[in-house]
């Protein structure tokens, strides 16, 4: 793996997570991720490890975000060195139904390790924005 390939991983991972959310499969979403990951939610809940990522978000698309959909756009990628990574995401979530029915906006932080021939999410921290791509 090398930096150059960090832009391209940014993408796929991005596409990865987006079609688990919107399948609202659990563990397609949590694949990206590495085995022993940090996940912060938007309400600053820390999950740890892809199992527990997996079974956190069954439950959210099985509850308040059931039929959801989610769409991710990658906003800039930082290399450090060639098996790290800085990626920013920004999200944009529809809700349907339920208390959170709306549009929702959000940027996620992800830390991406190369291990193995390829990227996958050591780190994702969720954050609330008050409008879409905010400084």
């Amino acid at each position: 793996m090398s930096a150059d390939s960090l832009p391209d991983a940014a993408g796929e991972i991005a596409d990865q997570i987006q079609a688990g959310w919107n399948a609202g499969d659990g563990g397609a979403f949590a694949a990206a991720f590495e085995e022993d990951a940090d996940f912060v939610n938007v309400r600053g809940h820390l999950l740890k490890g892809r199992v527990a990522i997996a079974r956190g978000h069954d439950g959210i698309f099985a509850g308040i975000y059931s039929d959801s959909r989610v769409a991710y756009a990658v906003r800039q990628c930082r290399a450090f060195g060639p098996d790290l990574g800085l990626v920013h995401l920004d999200s944009r979530l529809e809700v349907p139904a339920g208390p959170l029915a709306g549009t929702h906006h959000a940027l996620l932080s992800l830390l991406l390790r190369a291990h193995g021939g390829a990227w996958r999410i050591a780190a994702l921290h969720n954050t609330l924005v008050s409008e879409p791509g905010g400084r």
